[in-house]
């Protein structure tokens, strides 16, 4: 049997909620899958293969484009409710039992409203530059990050070395190792996402983000009063950190939504 890579999965399609999601499933089978949801305005191809494949090392990678997103069908939801719905459709039309979710930036937002719609779905929650529902600063990119997407570049994928890595030379050269990696896959590779992507997923971010009483409630239902003794027994269910490749925690750029740096601690009382 093939064993096959990030770069070297096929993009494969499953049918649900009437939608033609398109994604890529590799590594080891047999443990419970790692289900990947993407951030702002980006594809498959965007997360890092440095990653993906050593995760995938010792259990399955799922990654996946969610409704309205390059090569899957449909429109971009305006509500991360409808987003972690359509998610929740994706996985169910794959036949899993449950996975484990791993959510980065607005995918965090998605994995949250996955496990609070379809608990039975999510074992384990990984957040990363995330940030809460009806938090501060949460309805909108921050201006760092407006003027960053605003700006033009020389090449497009230069971008990213503006999104994800601090300015110092030494984060900046792991964007630009990053780069090389995010460009090996030729073969198959997916379509840059359409003009209309962003205005949605920005529309669905000011409606999560917006402020609200009690704005954090909903976090205990994610994260049980018990979770510390769950954890004590290796059954947590929320966890979870990310670190540039190559870079010390200080060189990681800050989450465009969240303003934060990629890491995230939620409060369980």
């Amino acid at each position: 049997m093939v064993q096959h890579s990030h770069q070297t999965a096929p993009t494969q399609f499953v049918d649900a909620a009437g939608v033609r999601f398109a994604y890529r499933r590799f590594g080891q089978r047999g443990a419970v899958p790692l289900v990947f949801n993407m951030h702002l305005n980006g594809t498959m191809d965007h997360w890092d293969p440095l990653v993906t494949d050593g995760l995938a090392a010792t259990r399955e990678v799922i990654l996946f484009n969610n409704a309205g997103i390059s090569s899957t069908s449909g429109e971009v939801p305006a509500s991360v409710e409808e987003m972690a719905a359509n998610a929740a459709a994706f996985i169910k039309a794959l036949g899993l039992g449950g996975a484990d979710i791993l959510g980065f930036s607005l995918g965090g937002l998605v994995a949250q409203e996955l496990a609070l719609a379809e608990p039975e779905l999510v074992r384990r929650l990984i957040l990363l530059g995330t940030g809460p529902r009806g938090g501060e600063g949460m309805a909108s990119l921050t201006p760092e990050a407006q003027k960053i997407f605003g700006a033009r570049y020389d090449e497009p994928d230069h971008l990213w070395l503006k999104v994800f890595f601090t300015p110092s030379e030494v984060s900046q050269a792991a964007g630009r190792a990053y780069l090389k990696r995010f460009r090996a896959r030729v073969a198959g590779r997916d379509p840059e996402v359409s003009d209309k992507v962003a205005a949605a997923q920005l529309e669905a971010l000011a409606k999560w983000g917006a402020p609200r009483e009690n704005p954090f409630a909903y976090l205990k239902a994610i994260c049980p009063a018990d979770f510390g003794r769950q954890r004590r027994q290796g059954r947590d269910r929320l966890y979870g950190e990310l670190l540039a490749p190559g870079a010390a925690p200080a060189e990681c750029a800050a989450d465009p939504l969240s303003g934060r740096q990629p890491r995230l601690a939620i409060p369980v009382s």
